[in-house]
């Protein structure tokens, strides 16, 4: 006799089981195993869907061909599969969603999910179009080149009917609280709801104010905030957070982004002696107390802040953990701050000066020729770092790079490529503890390999730098002179 959960096993959806970016297939596939959908079916509908491919495929060649490239066939199949895909996703219930494939065509679905595409299409155009209209005045490079870079490539380059699922944008301003798992044009709808709302935020406050925030969030982490790939918003709501802790309520009229040591102390002496669980309810209060100051209504902008509250508190309860609660508020200390190397970002090229150097890197077989050209022709960090992502250099041509630069030019590598364990253990920072976590990108994967090559006593000296603060000046040449021979 069969068992009643063994019913229930095959006649529910396994909602973990679907996989978000190939959404109707692996529904079809979890319905056949929980039998809501024959094979006969499954059949009907493959037949039509590898139909629908070949009609798009004469589209896509005028005609003239029913045959293309094998990798044009797989991308119109997935922007063919994209569209389905935003018809049937719909569905609160994945049940009704597989009736009505059962019941559709798959033309049908197809046309109403690219009407869908379409409409997604305009209303995120219309919506870029009031991001880039309320631009925030800071200077951080990644956020401009964003706006009014990335973005706008991405809207000429989209093509909704054989290129839907393709992003297709180079968008290096993090967000805090993105979702890398959705593609195309929805990717790029959520990410600019994101931004506008993080913007808005951050407009509360007067320029000055943040960008004195951001120069003092640069000297704590040694980094050169202009040009690292950091989330303005996270570090002002961190400290406005932290601001309204340790601040009366009449204080509270103007909320400062800028919390002095007097302040700061005030903090320590609230956290004091507290567990993890008040702790946590100080910061939910601190969060509630921001949203009514701030007079912040919208629903989804108020969303938004308690969304970002797991993340904040996590790194806040680590700090007290460590002891490092410092590096989490940013403290107003620009009178006692201590500089000992002194570096600026230096003058970038522009786009076509630095395709042409990438250009005559890729023709170069020898890794000691392509270092010379980099450390002759790259006389800014931005373009040194742009120019490690470009995909120019290969295995130990990294190395024959790395190798050319000193232990400071080394240590500010460092400060990018671990710039979250030094942030939560800046003072037993160790290169070699930090180099078992995985790297992101090539480059940092070929960075942590030289370092790790090194002799202890030279990744002493790396890491005495790294400790050491830095102060912004004139010309990045003065300094980083491997870059400059």
């Amino acid at each position: 006799m069969m068992k009643h959960t063994d019913i229930e096993n095959k006649t529910i959806i396994n909602e973990q089981r679907l996989d978000q970016n190939q959404y109707t297939l692996s529904l079809l596939k979890e319905g056949s195993r929980a039998g809501l959908i024959d094979r006969r079916a499954i059949d009907n509908i493959q037949a039509q869907i590898m139909s629908l491919l070949a009609s798009l495929i004469i589209r896509h060649t005028k005609g003239e061909s029913t045959s293309v490239k094998v990798e044009t066939a797989q991308s119109i199949f997935m922007s063919m599969l994209y569209s389905i895909d935003a018809c049937i996703s719909r569905f609160n219930n994945p049940e009704d969603a597989i009736d009505f494939l059962k019941t559709h065509s798959v033309e049908d679905i197809y046309k109403k999910g690219f009407a869908l595409v379409v409409s997604c299409l305009d209303e995120t155009t219309a919506l870029y179009r009031e991001v880039k209209e309320k631009k925030l005045n800071i200077p951080v490079k990644a956020y401009h080149s964003t706006i009014d870079e990335a973005l706008p490539e991405f809207f000429k380059s989209y093509d909704a009917v054989f290129k839907a699922h393709d992003t297709m944008a180079s968008m290096d301003y993090p967000l805090l609280l993105d979702d890398m798992r959705v593609k195309g044009i929805f990717y790029i709808k959520q990410y600019l709801e994101k931004l506008e709302i993080e913007n808005q935020f951050c407009s509360l406050f007067a320029d000055k104010d943040i960008g004195k925030l951001l120069a003092n969030y640069g000297g704590v982490y040694r980094i050169d905030y202009r040009e690292t790939l950091i989330n303005v918003f996270e570090i002002l709501i961190t400290n406005s957070i932290f601001s309204v802790l340790c601040s009366s309520e009449a204080d509270r009229l103007n909320i400062s982004l800028n919390i002095s040591i007097y302040k700061y102390k005030l903090l320590l002496d609230k956290v004091k002696g507290l567990n993890h669980c008040q702790c946590s309810s100080l910061i939910t209060k601190g969060v509630e107390a921001l949203i009514k100051d701030l007079r912040i209504e919208q629903p989804k902008f108020m969303a938004y802040i308690w969304n970002t509250l797991p993340v904040l508190m996590s790194r806040f309860l680590s700090a007290l953990e460590h002891d490092c609660l410092a590096n989490v508020v940013i403290l107003d200390n620009e009178e006692n701050r201590q500089y000992d190397i002194i570096f600026d970002e230096g003058k970038s090229m522009d786009n076509h000066s630095f395709r042409v150097v990438t250009e005559r890197i890729m023709e170069c077989v020898d890794p000691a020729e392509k270092t010379a050209i980099i450390t002759s022709s790259i006389h800014s960090l931005g373009d040194f770092i742009d120019l490690l992502e470009a995909n120019c250099l290969f295995k130990d041509e990294f190395s024959a790079l790395f190798n050319a630069l000193g232990d400071i030019e080394l240590s500010i590598l460092a400060r990018i490529v671990f710039m979250e364990e030094i942030r939560s253990e800046p003072t037993s920072f160790s290169v070699r503890n930090a180099g078992e976590k995985p790297a992101e990108r090539q480059w940092q994967t070929e960075y942590i390999r030289y370092l790790l090559g090194l002799s202890a006593g030279r990744l002493r000296s790396i890491e005495q730098y790294i400790n050491t603060s830095m102060q912004e000046i004139g010309s990045l040449a003065l300094s980083l002179a491997p870059f400059n021979r």
